[in-house]
This record gives structure tokens, C-alpha cells and sequence, in this order.
């Protein structure tokens, strides 16, 4: 009869081991995802992102894709901050806002680069009549690129540059990670 019981607490140790490591496994998960998904400068986000009409979740994916929520991010190109802007992008936002002496170290700030990052995105939705695919290529490849790739029904083409291909399938993926991560957001 020992024996028995010897192999039923056997038994039972070894399901509950496999359900805590189960249970471990789960929350790390989670934990992970966080991590790899952060949210942060939620005020600033919001603020803007809704000064500009632009969904928040859209404005943390780019910025998700873009610089891993990175303020003193600098890609190979140039391109600065959170959201990844160029210099001379930065300058003529810039000047929409009539903003006296601009220097590109100013898009290293988290709300100028946000600000000026979302504002940019609201010109490209004007531009491209709230296309979010055309929208995506045009922040990662100019809008004058997005145009020559846009067929006289308005359809966005096929894009040439695999780089921007990628781009638009990553931010659509952070996006609706962002949604389910952050419903409340």
C-alpha cells in the first residue's frame, strides 16, 4: 500500500510543479510584454495625440518602432528621438509653429519631439485623406516618395523600398498589441 501512496504524492508534486511552473512561465510572459511594450510619457501622448486627432495607440506604436521609447535615440540616417525625426523635418514643423531659434537638439525633448511628431502625422493623414498605410510609408519614406507610389485611383502601389514595407507591417502589429495592452489608454 506504501508503494502506492509513495506514487500518488509522487504524482501529485510533480502536476503541481508543472502548474507553478505553468503559472511562472504565464506572468513572466506577461511581464515580458510589458517590457517589450512600455508605456510612457502617457500626458504628453495624450495631449497631443488628441490636439492633432491622432489615436494614441498609433503615436505609442511609432514611437514603440521607432526608438523603443528611447528620448536620446539617433538612427544611422539622423533621424532624432522618440519619434525619429529628422532635422530638417524638425526645422520646418518648426516653423509652422513659428518657433524662434530651433536647433535639432531640441527634438532629444520628449514633448517637442511628441508634439512635433504628432502634428506631423495629422499633416500626413490630411495629405494622404486619413490613409493610415499612406500615412505609415510616408513617415518612414517622405510623402513625395508615397505620392509617385499612388496609382491614379488613389491606391497605394506596391512599394518598392522593403524597408517601408516592413515599417507599415510592424507599426499595424504595435498598433493593435498597443490596443490590447492598453484598452484604457
Amino acid at each position: 500500500m506504501k508503494k502506492n501512496s509513495d506514487k500518488t504524492r509522487a504524482k501529485a508534486w510533480t502536476v503541481i510543479c508543472i502548474v507553478l511552473a505553468l503559472a511562472a512561465a504565464f506572468v513572466l510572459r506577461g511581464v515580458f510584454v510589458y517590457k517589450a511594450f512600455p508605456l510612457n510619457y502617457e500626458e504628453m501622448i495624450s495631449k497631443y495625440s488628441e490636439e492633432y486627432s491622432i489615436d494614441e495607440h498609433l503615436v505609442c506604436a511609432v514611437i514603440s518602432a521607432e526608438s523603443g521609447f528611447d528620448e536620446t535615440a539617433l538612427s544611422s540616417r539622423g533621424a532624432m528621438g522618440l519619434m525619429q525625426i529628422m532635422p530638417d523635418t524638425g526645422e520646418w514643423i518648426a516653423g509652422k509653429f513659428s518657433t524662434d531659434g530651433f536647433e535639432s537638439g531640441m527634438l532629444y525633448d520628449p514633448e517637442t519631439n511628441i508634439k512635433y511628431g504628432c502634428w506631423y502625422l495629422n499633416y500626413l493623414k490630411g495629405i494622404f485623406d486619413g490613409d493610415v498605410s499612406k500615412v505609415l510609408a510616408a513617415y518612414n519614406a517622405g510623402p513625395s516618395r508615397v505620392k509617385e507610389w499612388t496609382d491614379a485611383d488613389g491606391k497605394l502601389r506596391e512599394i518598392p523600398y522593403v524597408e517601408t514595407e516592413n515599417y507599415i507591417v510592424k507599426i499595424e502589429k504595435n498598433y493593435e498589441i498597443y490596443k490590447a495592452l492598453y484598452p484604457d489608454f
